[in-house]
């Protein structure tokens, strides 16, 4: 008789200057990153609905478990950031959860250099969508890894801040961090 093992989800969390940031990763890499957030189980059933939405048989085969060990060096760069450094993401992702055309968006905003900003049209073009604006904007809202995928990093075509799923303080909180870190090293 075949048994199914349980995929084991790891996460943890650390405090920063715009709250709790956890992390959390799959055999393949670092599947979900998510600020802020208030507790360790709207967490865990978040990474379950949201990383693998397709039913309810496949959550039941998957555990969410905290384990600080195994997300050591990434909580160490993530921290870094978050303290104001300028750092490269250079972990194992998991980006399963995405569709084509979200991974395809998530690739090109990795290209958007710290510290500065592109606009949602701009990555349409850049992706041979030139009228996909919105869809690149829902497609930023579903981004599982911010920072590392700097959807924070997109903005209007008018230079506003628009849409952020953490909220557009943090969104301005994360472009005045890195202009500012930026310019120091200037």
């Amino acid at each position: 008789m075949l048994v199914n093992n349980p995929e084991i989800i790891f996460f943890d969390c650390f405090f920063t200057s715009i709250g709790y940031v956890y992390v959390a990763k799959s055999a393949q890499g670092i599947c979900r990153i998510s600020f802020p957030y208030a507790t360790d189980e709207d967490f865990s059933q978040s990474v379950l609905k949201d990383t693998f939405p397709c039913s309810k048989h496949v959550e039941a085969n998957i555990k969410v478990q905290r384990n600080n060990a195994a997300l050591k060096c990434e909580i160490a760069i993530l921290k870094q950031y978050f303290q104001g450094k300028q750092v490269d993401f250079d972990f194992p992702l998991d980006l399963s959860s995405g569709t084509t055309f979200q991974k395809m968006v998530w690739e090109k905003l990795r290209e958007i250099p710290y510290g500065e900003s592109r606009s949602y049209k701009w990555v349409a073009e850049q992706i041979k969508h030139p009228l996909a604006a919105r869809a690149v904007g829902m497609a930023n809202n579903k981004n599982p890894l911010p920072p590392v995928i700097p959807c924070h990093r997109v903005i209007g075509s008018n230079g506003s801040l628009t849409g952020y799923a953490s909220g557009l303080h943090i969104k301005k909180y994360l472009i005045e961090m890195e202009k500012r870190i930026l310019s120091r090293t200037k």
